[in-house]
């Protein structure tokens, strides 16, 4: 029986995606611990610096760290995918 396949991964490409949002990842991070660092040392003080410093940042930054692990999951498998493909072709 003939394999109809037409198309298949294109193993390179699906490598370069994963080291890109795992990249990104690593760019978020960073982004989010240089934002921490400006949050907790602002001299900004009262009611309304408090909620932001403990309820609104404390929030943001918990999605914040949620994208980065999604986004660096999701580029790991993209890499697990394409080394599989690239060792079942060989």
């Amino acid at each position: 029986m003939p394999n109809n396949i037409s198309h298949g991964m294109n193993v390179q490409e699906v490598k370069d995606l994963g080291t890109k949002l795992k990249g990104i990842s690593t760019q978020i991070t960073d982004m989010v611990n240089l934002l921490h660092g400006k949050v907790n040392n602002t001299s900004w003080v009262g009611p309304d610096a408090a909620k932001f410093k403990n309820e609104w940042w404390p929030q943001h930054r918990a999605h914040l760290q949620k994208m980065v692990q999604d986004l660096d999951g999701f580029g790991q498998s993209a890499l697990n995918n394409a080394t599989e493909q690239e060792n079942i072709s060989k």
